[in-house]
């Protein structure tokens, strides 16, 4: 999910470029209810510079399969638990994917750690 980089504009000013892990939750009621729980997220913030990106971006992982389901413009509660590593370039498309790919199942791995799923139940998703 590309997020709106306003709406993080000031609270990420002080963040390092990088990836992060974190819990994710996307509110519509349009998506099956097992899409709406609380689900782990790989972010990835900074400019992405094999895309040489003008603008920061925040993307999220969500590591849920939604099934082709559209949460296009839903509100997503988001908690960005810890850093994983620094923004970095790559020299290829296939060299980013693999990265990808790695932070992906390293990040979930970091999820599965107790201090880590207690976050899953923070108040924060709680309220609306």
């Amino acid at each position: 999910a590309n997020l709106d980089p306003a709406a993080f504009e000031h609270a990420l000013d002080t963040s390092e470029e990088g990836v992060y892990v974190g819990w994710a939750m996307i509110q519509d009621s349009r998506l099956p209810e097992k899409a709406q729980h609380v689900h782990k997220a790989v972010l990835s913030i900074g400019w992405n510079p094999y895309y040489q990106n003008k603008q920061r971006t925040v993307e999220a992982y969500i590591c849920h399969d939604f099934e082709g389901a559209d949460f296009y413009d839903a509100q997503m509660k988001l908690l960005i638990c810890t850093f994983l590593r620094p923004q970095a370039n790559f020299n290829s498309l296939d060299a980013l994917k693999e990265a990808i790919t790695g932070d992906v199942e390293f990040g979930q791995k970091v999820l599965d750690q107790p201090d880590m799923v207690k976050l899953k139940s923070d108040p924060f998703f709680a309220s609306t």
